[in-house]
């Protein structure tokens, strides 16, 4: 939450990589009326605010959720990703390692930031604080995803410094995929 990943998915976009969010597939998703009408069942409402608040503090109903609309997630995800033969494709995957997905993916990489610079970043946001803290713990910390990843990208500073390691991440994948090729 806050870590970067948007501003990361976006700058790995701006290099030429496919690039796709669970989180936009999700909200698309979640608009299809069959969907709405699952949500409705579930939370007794499909507003996005009441569920979201529903589902942050009560762990079933979480669970509830993401068995919904996790196998949707992961099928459109894998559509999209089978119509394209980009050599560098970037899924932003917020629950990563949480729903297990790690092994659907060739290389996994966490974006980190310091929980200060999380606070800091929610709070310019407006969230407040107990709806920060309520949400960082419904996710694993970031120490777990970074040692689980197989690259960490420490996101403490700038949106420009950010972008900076990933155009640098990128043109090393590029390289790599490159020699890969010619082997």
């Amino acid at each position: 939450m806050l870590c970067g990943k948007s501003t990361a998915l976006a700058a790995f976009k701006t290099c030429g990589a496919l690039t796709l969010s669970c989180d936009e597939l999700a909200r698309e998703i979640s608009a299809r009326p069959a969907v709405q009408k699952q949500i409705e069942r579930l939370f007794g409402a499909s507003d996005k605010k009441a569920v979201a608040a529903r589902v942050f503090s009560d762990d079933k109903a979480r669970k509830a959720l993401e068995e919904l609309l996790h196998p949707l997630i992961e099928a459109e995800l894998a559509r999209r990703l089978e119509a394209d033969k980009s050599p560098i494709r970037v899924v932003e995957t917020p629950l990563l390692f949480e729903a297990g997905w790690e092994k659907r993916f060739d290389l996994t990489l966490c974006v980190a930031a310091p929980q200060r610079t999380l606070a800091q970043r929610a709070k310019m946001r407006g969230v407040e604080r107990k709806d920060f803290l309520r949400r960082s713990k419904a996710q694993w910390d970031q120490k777990t995803k970074a040692l689980r990843a197989d690259i960490c990208v420490l996101n403490g500073g700038s949106t420009a410094q950010l972008e900076g390691k990933i155009k640098k991440l990128y043109q090393a994948l590029i390289h790599i995929y490159q020699a890969k090729q010619e082997s």
